[in-house]
């Protein structure tokens, strides 16, 4: 009996799930929250510099906050992650959710274990799109919960 290719290599994308998981959490502790607002490496060089749009425009873009979410979810303050960016907290929760599937579908040698409903996938994208990403820039662009 002569396997296929994906019956060969189902393994591969339950490990890009578990490896972009880790890499996201330990690259999320590699940094620490300064008392400026800004991130640091940890021989204390800030990371990054004024969002390009804020400098532009004045306005802040979609994205500000997000590493500052990261940083924070990764150290358990999920209300300070969420202030920063909604979007950045729930984006690296559903990092780490994907890594402990990939986890398991690699332990039970399944690539569809743990495979949830493509209806729970459409639903959280468009929930994180418009209302973790897309309403609260809208509120920050009329000053609502703006970044320092």
């Amino acid at each position: 009996m002569r396997l296929s290719r994906v019956q060969l290599a189902w393994w591969i994308w339950p490990t890009v799930l578990v490896a972009t998981a880790a890499l996201s959490l330990a690259a999320s502790l590699l940094f620490h929250p300064g008392g400026d607002e800004f991130v640091y490496f940890p021989d204390g060089t800030r990371f990054g510099d004024t969002c390009a749009l804020i400098v532009l425009t004045g306005a802040p873009c979609p994205q500000c906050g997000m590493t500052r979410s990261w940083v924070h979810a990764a150290r358990l303050e999920p209300v300070t992650a969420f202030f920063y960016n909604p979007a950045g907290l729930a984006l690296l929760l559903w990092i780490q959710i994907a890594g402990v599937v990939g986890a398991i579908r690699l332990l039970r040698r399944d690539p569809e274990a743990a495979q949830p409903p493509w209806q729970l996938n459409v639903a959280w994208g468009t929930f994180w799109l418009v209302g973790l990403y897309a309403i609260p820039w809208v509120l920050r662009l009329f000053g609502v919960n703006p970044l320092p």
